[in-house]
């Protein structure tokens, strides 16, 4: 049902709470590091690296002999573990290869592959760039934390498709990302995951699922999602996982998401184009993940061979063919989804400019002199500098202003900029919080 990945998110998410500052700060870190990577070229690496593996696999497939294969299938796991290039199982190798290898499993002549084998990542990633390479450290790094968290049955990709959802969803509600907000909203899916609201969510959820998913199945749906009696982060927690349940599980149109949305009152900017862009990011980077650890797969069907001179005649096939374009596959999906996840919690490059604003009351609206000019992370109202405008994807908040007046800048306000055009509300101190909308001047 749709509701088990939201009560699987939730409840991971929410152990997530009382972890230490220091683990916290390494997924953070990692974050950064993904965030860092642009255009490469991974696959020329790819192909050096693998061009040495396969020659070393050629020699090992030269010299296997059937009495090498006494103990071939003495323990599956730590074999896999070996051919897996580390990825997801990196720890796991390093305890159980130096046995295996031992104890003869492959073949006389297999130290010199196994010990390239085990370090075939990192060396491909150092063969890129710098920032490739200390993205793939501290991904491997993480990993055993990441697992040591996971509940029953969850697996490295899932749970590190969870964790990028949910950092994607603090990074686009606030441009901080640290220690505290993590576990604040850690602390808010575990408040959700514990408290009777969220049934209500995970029947929307399933009863959609079952319909025809047509436009009154999925304007019933937003009606329950608007209608949440939660706090901020809450909503943005479980509106923003329920949406990629149905876009991305239940694979409704996202013009469809986002008209039925709006008609339920939902704002503009949680089913926006970034929102989109976000989730498919998301997307890109599990299967990337998923290409990888099918590796394990493959070298197990291989290990399923009786005979050891051909698995060694199969492995060598498969290093050259099925395993490197799976690590091709790999990096070029840590680029791309790196890129896709950048744009979706960027503000939209349209977003410089001045715009032209009026504000709502006594009934109408009125054209005042209230333009909003943005110029990167300088924001000016009424040409009166903002301080500590809030910027993030298509959004602008600023509150606390001192130095304001009737005809001139807010006491606060906040902005949704779509396509040249802006939508929300600003504040002062005679007539309170009112709506206030602008449109892109011509340079």
């Amino acid at each position: 049902m749709a509701s088990t990945d939201m009560i699987v998110y939730l409840n991971y998410m929410s152990t997530w709470e009382t972890e230490t500052d220091d683990n916290i700060s390494s997924l953070i870190s990692e974050q950064n590091l993904f965030l860092s990577l642009n255009d490469f070229d991974s696959d020329t690496a790819v192909d050096h690296q693998f061009q040495i593996v396969y020659d070393l696999a050629c020699e090992v497939r030269d010299h296997t002999i059937a009495e090498d294969a006494i103990q071939i299938s003495a323990d599956v796991a730590a074999v896999a573990a070996i051919w897996s290039f580390g990825l997801g199982m990196a720890a796991y190798a390093v305890l159980e290869a130096a046995a295996v290898i031992e104890s003869k499993v492959i073949s006389s002549k297999s130290h010199d592959l196994n010990e390239k084998l085990t370090s075939v990542d990192t060396d491909i990633a150092a063969s890129i760039n710098p920032s490739v390479n200390d993205y793939i450290a501290k991904y491997k790094a993480n990993n055993n934390l990441i697992n040591s968290k996971a509940p029953q049955g969850l697996d490295t990709r899932t749970c590190r498709s969870l964790l990028l959802q949910f950092i994607g969803t603090i990074q686009r509600d606030t441009p901080t990302l640290d220690v505290a907000t993590f576990k604040k909203y850690a602390e808010s899916a575990r408040i959700i995951y514990n408290g009777p609201e969220i049934g209500k969510v995970y029947d929307a959820l399933d009863t959609l699922n079952l319909s025809a998913k047509g436009d009154a199945d999925v304007l019933k749906f937003m009606g329950v999602i608007a209608g949440l009696d939660y706090p901020k982060s809450y909503l943005s927690i479980v509106r923003n996982f329920a949406f990629a349940i149905a876009y991305q599980r239940m694979n409704i149109a996202r013009d469809v998401l986002k008209a039925q949305a709006e008609q339920a009152g939902i704002p503009v900017e949680e089913v926006g184009v970034s929102a989109f862009k976000a989730m498919d990011s998301f997307g890109k980077f599990a299967a990337g993940v998923a290409i990888a650890m099918s590796v394990v797969d493959v070298v197990l069907n291989v290990i399923d061979i009786v005979d050891v001179v051909q698995q060694c005649k199969k492995m060598c096939d498969e290093l050259n063919g099925t395993i490197k374009d799976a690590y091709k596959s790999f990096f070029n999906g840590i680029k791309t989804s790196a890129q896709m996840y950048k744009a979706a919690i960027t503000p939209a490059a349209g977003i410089d400019g001045t715009y032209k604003t009026s504000v709502f009351y006594g009934g109408r609206w009125w054209d005042e002199s209230h333009p909003v000019q943005i110029q990167g992370a300088t924001v000016t109202v009424a040409g009166v500098a903002v301080t500590n405008p809030q910027l993030g994807a298509n959004t602008l908040a600023f509150s606390d202003q001192g130095n304001t007046d009737r005809g001139g800048k807010p006491l606060a306000g906040q902005l949704t900029f779509q396509d040249g055009s802006c939508n929300g509300w600003c504040q002062f101190s005679g007539e309170g919080r009112i709506d206030w909308r602008g449109s892109l001047m011509a340079a």
